[in-house]
């Protein structure tokens, strides 16, 4: 196996810099850190690159992998690849899959959702309900390390589309489309959840003009002492509305 005992190394430099998305973008590379996260992707054959495992790791967990793809790394190298407080002593890099879509109604669009946690929660929530398109517009990169992270891995369960407003609309004319709003829309038991449910940022909701361009529009009803829920709280109760009602 080889072995990085220096965080000057080249591959060191490679991986750090894989923390930004325009680096991510430009290489079509990410990293996925964790035992469960990294064979949850490589189970779900996502290429995987290189794996990157402490000492300790190795006596764990090398069998579990293949070992052609391993380097053993010193302890100061593993903390300076891993964004995490307490590296698990896994770091893989994986490429990025190209975007494919099954044409079907089921599926989400994520319009311009800007926390980490929130997004990584949104699209495990998909996984679960077996989910197969999520569509994005606009905010963080589903590839950013704290994303990944948030998926535990589920990330590889679901078809990851970027996209725009307009030209989702114009590539997707036969589907129909409902709005996730606080307010004014029709309870999800009246409402047919079986088209792509369109949930959006955490500040702002939906823009008017999204909201209007969708067939209808639902809300949560609220019976507590709140006005609306964390966006990743009410899309993942609707996602779950949408395969139980729908």
């Amino acid at each position: 196996m080889k072995q990085i005992v220096s965080v000057q190394n080249q591959d060191v430099k490679h991986l750090v810099k894989l923390q930004k998305k325009s680096y991510r973008t430009e290489h079509k590379q990410f990293i996925a850190q964790g035992l469960t996260v990294c064979t949850t992707l490589i189970n779900q054959q996502y290429k995987c690159l290189a794996l990157y495992l402490t000492s300790q790791a190795i006596e764990t967990h090398s069998h579990q992998f293949d070992q052609e793809l391993i380097t053993v790394v010193s302890e100061p190298v593993m903390n300076k690849i891993s964004t995490t407080t307490t590296p698990s002593g896994i770091v893989g890099l994986f490429q990025i899959p190209t975007p494919t879509y099954k044409p079907t109604p089921n599926g989400i669009l994520l319009y311009n959702i800007q926390d980490p946690g929130n997004m990584g929660t949104l699209i495990r929530t998909a996984a679960a309900m077996n989910i197969d398109n999520v569509f994005l517009v606009e905010g963080v990169d589903p590839y950013g390390p704290k994303v990944i992270q948030a998926t535990a891995g589920t990330i590889a369960y679901v078809q990851i589309i970027p996209t725009n407003w307009q030209q989702f609309l114009q590539e997707h004319k036969s589907l129909s489309c409902t709005a996730l709003v606080v307010n004014n829309g029709e309870s999800p038991t009246n409402t047919n959840l079986s088209s792509i449910l369109i949930i959006g940022n955490e500040g702002q909701g939906l823009p008017e003009a999204v909201v209007q361009d969708c067939t209808n529009s639902v809300t949560l009803p609220m019976p507590g002492k709140t006005e609306s829920l964390n966006a990743a709280v009410a899309g993942s109760i609707s996602m779950y509305l949408k395969k139980n009602l729908s």
